[in-house]
């Protein structure tokens, strides 16, 4: 049976996020197999994220720090895939809400510094960065 990846994107979002939230669809140049969402804070306008999906992976994006997280479900068990991507959309509504810290860290090879995203979501740190990301699993 294949999963309708939309609709589950759909759900997920419905249920993680309230009306505390504005949550509109993120187009894409494929709608065939990416779907998203862009979601901002009505009590943090400032703050926004947006997440995809696609059949083989999730990820969440913060475009004002250009940072984002990747998450691989390469199976076809739909409540694993919507497990994920619930646990991405609780990391995205945490920060949404001010609940993440943004370091600086000096770049390696280039000047100037880049931000890294720390999200502590059921007692586990999340990671966001440009190039660089840590999605902690249970």
């Amino acid at each position: 049976m294949t999963i309708d990846i939309k609709a589950m994107l759909h759900r997920v979002v419905a249920e993680v996020y309230d009306e505390n939230f504005t949550v509109t669809d993120a187009g894409s140049s494929d709608d065939s197999w990416l779907h998203g969402v862009h979601v901002s804070s009505q009590l943090n306008p400032d703050h926004t994220a947006i997440i995809r999906a696609s059949y083989e992976w999730m990820d969440a994006f913060i475009p004002e720090l250009n940072v984002q997280a990747t998450v691989f479900d390469y199976d076809d068990v739909e409540q694993e895939k919507e497990s994920e991507l619930r646990r991405l959309c609780l990391v995205m509504r945490a920060y949404l809400q001010g609940k993440a810290r943004v370091e600086r860290r000096r770049r390696l090879f280039r000047p100037g510094t880049a931000p890294i995203v720390r999200i502590e979501v059921d007692g586990l740190e999340w990671r966001l960065g440009r190039h660089h990301y840590v999605v902690p699993y249970p």
